[in-house]
């Protein structure tokens, strides 16, 4: 039986989570390495603590990855649209690909001529300018940035071989060729392991909510896409921040005091410059309850967005918290008492003091989106 260490699930949770999503590269490059850690056992090489694999692999998946965007003209980059500068690095080669097929079979012709070798002559150039294209983003862009949110190092989860050159300008384009002579790239042999064994849990594919999604799509006989029943379990009955009634509290809280404490950086907060804060950020947690929004500045609020409060921060700021949880409390006691236990405590001896284990719990709570999921902490320390 395999043994797992918790640290590279929290990488994978850090990456997910909290690596830049300007592109979509970063998941091509981890379904990628999933697919070919569970179809290519075969062809991997054993380097000390490192797997090795042909990087024509992950050219090949990313071939077959995006060309139902490229052919479709789905944007892959955030803004992307048809200036050069917002486009992913390859789209325009690719478009001619996509564009010579478009008249002849398309993708499953395309795909027919390239596991031939027989990729016609009038587009072998483009072809060929599209693989080193491809090559040249994965190495120099995910395979560089992935988890260095995680462990601020570059290369840190994925490395390839540096010393490897392209072939010259006339390359074999056929399949075995481009599999095997274009460089390797490697991972460390726990990565490996858990790409084989869990990872289609982390692309998707085995995930309850695919599973459950592709039975509710058979189970209608046709009547209902895979996509739509995605959507339909996607469908949540809070969808948007609600701050109205917290922030009808604090504003009669300013009609019998001149002004409130903002939580996290104990400046005076006025009626004009009231905002309300998701101790966990809505993004997070959907949770409107009233423990949950606490009154702020406008610039605690821009500052903090989506992040989360490191328990230091919270225990630094706790008699804050504690104030208005107290006045919140009292002001609507049922309604409090029935969230705080249900969202954050449990059931709470009543002989505690029912403030400072709130406050544990919160601290905890924050502690594992931190740690295990791989949200940014943020302070004002």
């Amino acid at each position: 039986m395999e043994s797992f260490d918790l640290q590279n699930f929290k990488t994978i949770n850090t990456i997910i989570e909290r690596d830049s999503k300007d592109t979509t590269y970063k998941y091509a490059l981890l379904r990628g390495a999933v697919e070919i850690s569970q179809e290519y056992q075969h062809l991997k090489h054993e380097k000390g603590n490192r797997i090795e694999f042909p990087l024509g692999l992950l050219i090949e998946k990313w071939l077959l990855y995006y060309y139902p965007f490229i052919e479709s003209d789905i944007p892959q980059k955030s803004g992307e649209d048809k200036e050069a500068a917002k486009q992913i690095s390859f789209r325009r080669t690719f478009k001619k690909i996509t564009d010579f097929y478009s008249g002849n079979g398309k993708f499953s012709e395309f795909y027919k001529d390239y596991t031939k070798g027989s990729i016609p002559d009038s587009i072998v150039p483009e072809f060929r300018s599209l693989i080193r294209e491809i090559r040249n983003t994965i190495t120099k862009y995910p395979m560089k940035h992935l988890g260095y949110s995680a462990t601020k190092e570059y290369y840190s989860i994925f490395d390839f071989d540096r010393q490897f050159a392209m072939p010259p300008g006339n390359f074999h384009v056929e399949r075995d060729y481009l599999i095997r002579n274009l460089g390797t790239y490697s991972l460390s042999r726990e990565f490996d392991t858990i790409f084989e064994i869990l990872g289609s849990f982390i692309s998707g594919e085995d995930a309850v909510l695919f599973q459950w999604a592709e039975f509710t799509r058979s189970a209608s006989n046709g009547n209902v896409s895979l996509a739509g029943a995605l959507e339909k379990l996607q469908t949540y009955p809070i969808t948007e921040r609600d701050i109205i009634p917290a922030r009808s509290f604090y504003n009669n809280l300013l009609r019998e005091q001149p002004v409130l404490e903002c939580v996290w950086s104990g400046k005076l907060v006025t009626r004009d410059s009231l905002h309300i804060d998701h101790l966990i950020p809505f993004s997070v947690l959907r949770n409107n309850d009233l423990w949950n929004l606490v009154p702020v500045t406008n610039q605690v609020n821009r500052d903090k967005r989506d992040k989360i409060p490191s328990p230091e921060f919270i225990e630094k700021r706790k008699s804050a918290l504690k104030h208005y949880w107290n006045l919140l409390q009292k002001e609507h006691p049922r309604k409090f008492d029935r969230e705080l236990a249900i969202s954050l405590t449990g059931v709470i001896d009543p002989a505690s003091v029912w403030q400072e284990v709130a406050v544990q719990k919160l601290m905890e709570k924050c502690r594992y989106y931190i740690e295990v999921r791989g949200f940014d902490a943020w302070s004002l320390l």
